[in-house]
């Protein structure tokens, strides 16, 4: 598909565009595309960086109302961000706007379908195949958005809701039939009782769940958007870094007790909000923000008492459902919930796509915990019980413990070899030998790898020349 698409990209350049090209079969498979976008909360230093500079100006924006959308807008996705809010009406367009964007961006397991595309023994031209394609794709995107629009969190989540009780009724009278088969089989009634058990038992947890979950949505929804109207910033930073700090919420008992918390914290910080927002005021704009800060402070013990008692439903209703369910699967969004598998690993300077590769993942995970964070990942080597990883700048080797080895700049490294080096004893065994252009940065001439298997020695040896020669060529 690359170079086919590539071939229709340039065909406005060339004479392609304006001839007939004859397709005996050209297929495009259905796919399924499924979507959830968390809310928008203030993110660590790591995750700043993950997501990059850009990427996180704009997540804050989103957070903060901080957005200009329109002619004068610039930026990712035509946004502008970092924009201050000076006047009364910039501010009311601010949290609108923080309140619609958050609103419609926030959606869980949204499931948009895309049937399949074949052309059997078609003539076409380049510019036709693009509209008929594009015409294709868009038709099926619009279909898509009632289901996009009901899985919003903002109208909670009809579509999952009616997903779970369909899952519930299909259990419910699959299992019996399940058991009253099996009864048969084995001539033991007792796994009629079990099949009606099971069946019951799975209409209740997704019907009941399904509420409180729905219900935990439009809470939260509520909350997200009081804590915006609150005018305090560092109350809603504070608020999502508590949301996000490590914990379990996924039982009844710990539902309530976090709710319990959540709602006297809620009204501590409406109390305490009326003697400091007056005080921070008055240190930066004298009696103008005086005045002001007394009037943040009196909306704020109006509102945050109120947001803590939302928070607390929340986290009741989400410790019902956890409760239900019977296991603490951290479903709570926002409790920190565990990836199923590391992020997906991008190669290179450009950020290559490729197959993904489970070791690749959990070696670019942990680099961006060492001192290569914020580079982009080439490749690594397994060494036992140290790892050594290569961005495309630096070569970093881990010992044992995680600390760091080795850390060398691959524009330093004047080359490279493999060579059998003697031990101590008088045996031998394989080295990388990494020669250095100068010896004013590290010290020495040579910094010695020595490894005992002599494939990890090449493979090392390989990965690092491949670095250099990309430094080399300028690709980095």
């Amino acid at each position: 598909f690359h170079h086919f698409f590539a071939r229709l990209q340039c065909s406005k350049n060339t004479k392609i565009g304006s001839k007939k090209m004859y397709f005996e079969g050209l297929t495009i498979l259905p796919f399924t595309i499924k979507l959830s976008v968390a809310p928008a909360v203030a993110l660590t230093s790591a995750q700043a960086v993950l997501e990059g500079t850009e990427a996180g100006a704009m997540h804050a924006a989103v957070r903060k109302g901080d957005l200009l959308i329109g002619d004068r807008a610039s930026g990712v996705l035509g946004v502008k961000i970092g924009s201050r809010n000076r006047t009364a009406i910039a501010v009311i367009r601010g949290i609108f706007k923080s309140i619609l964007v958050d609103s419609l961006l926030r959606c869980d397991d949204v499931s948009m379908n895309f049937s399949g595309l074949a052309l059997r023994n078609h003539l076409l031209t380049m510019p036709q195949l693009k509209t008929f394609i594009g015409q294709h794709y868009l038709s099926l995107l619009k279909s898509n958005v009632p289901a996009l629009l009901g899985s919003l969190a903002a109208f909670g989540n009809p579509v999952g809701l009616i997903r779970g009780f369909g899952d519930g009724v299909t259990d419910f009278v699959s299992e019996p039939v399940k058991g009253f088969k099996r009864s048969v089989r084995e001539l033991d009634p007792s796994y009629v009782m079990d099949g009606v058990a099971r069946g019951t038992g799975s209409l209740a947890r997704h019907t009941v769940g399904g509420i409180v979950d729905s219900a935990s949505l439009l809470t939260e929804t509520f909350s997200k958007n009081m804590a915006v109207l609150t005018l305090d910033r560092k109350y809603a930073q504070r608020r999502d870094r508590f949301k996000v700090s490590p914990g379990t919420n996924a039982t009844f008992v710990g539902g309530v007790e976090s709710g319990v918390g959540k709602l006297f914290r809620g009204v501590a910080e409406g109390v305490i909000g009326v003697v400091r927002a007056p005080l921070r005021g008055a240190e930066k704009r004298g009696v103008e923000g005086f005045a002001k800060g007394v009037g943040k402070g009196l909306l704020g013990l109006v509102v945050k008492p109120v947001i803590g008692i939302s928070d607390a439903a929340t986290d009741v209703m989400v410790g019902v459902k956890g409760s239900l369910e019977g296991v603490g699967d951290g479903t709570h969004r926002g409790a920190t919930q565990s990836q199923i598998r590391p992020r997906r690993a991008f190669y290179g300077h450009d950020r290559r796509l490729k197959p993904y590769i489970f070791v690749d993942a959990i070696s670019a995970a942990i680099m961006m915990r060492t001192r290569l964070g914020g580079e982009n990942y080439l490749s690594h080597v397994d060494m036992g019980g140290r790892v050594a990883i290569l961005s495309v700048r630096r070569f970093l080797l881990l010992g044992d413990d995680g600390e760091t080895q080795l850390l060398i700049r691959l524009r330093s490294i004047k080359t490279i070899d493999l060579r059998h080096i003697p031990r101590q004893d008088g045996t031998l065994e394989w080295a990388v030998l990494i020669f250095f252009k100068s010896t004013k940065k590290y010290g020495k001439e040579v910094e010695v790898i020595a490894t005992e298997d002599k494939d990890i020695a090449i493979d090392l040896c390989g990965k690092i020349k491949q670095g250099i020669v990309l430094v080399d060529n300028g690709q980095v």
